[in-house]
């Protein structure tokens, strides 16, 4: 009886853990940082979601309720990124930080010609725009090949 509750904990924990594993694969992080401001963002993707899925948190301690418009400027091009925002909620140890976790398809990057060296614009409810370097070729390394 004894061996049969050990193996049914086992086998538990075998697939818990095997669950569990669905691990972050970071593509970019960038931050501002001064007396008053902090601004950032965190691109990354999950193991398990579909190849051209795409999670991105964005930081502040500005006061905003949602981001109204995040695009990508390469050069001359401004390309707007189709986003929707994820029910994860992020947590930190800094109470005056306000997280926006959205999620969008790389797909919308890479029918673009992204420059290595682009910047992305976070629009907010509050007519303030964020404006931090973003790497075009960490995005195009992150999708699988087919």
């Amino acid at each position: 009886m004894m061996k049969h509750i050990l193996y049914t904990l086992l086998l538990i924990l075998s697939g818990t853990i095997a669950n569990a594993q669905q691990r972050k694969i970071s593509i970019d992080y960038q931050y501002f940082r001064d007396v008053k401001n902090y601004y950032a963002y965190d691109l990354f993707r999950y193991s398990g979601s579909p190849d051209n899925q795409v999670m991105l948190n964005f930081t502040t301690n500005a006061a905003f309720k949602k981001i109204e418009k995040i695009y990508i400027v390469a050069g001359d091009v401004e390309i707007k990124l189709k986003f929707r925002q994820r029910d994860e909620v992020v947590k930190s140890d800094n109470p005056e930080q306000k997280f926006y976790p959205v999620a969008f398809d790389i797909d919308n990057l890479l029918e673009n010609k992204l420059d290595c060296q682009s910047r992305i614009v976070f629009k907010l409810d509050n007519n303030i725009s964020y404006t931090l370097p973003f790497n075009g070729c960490n995005a195009l390394l992150t999708k699988p090949k087919s």
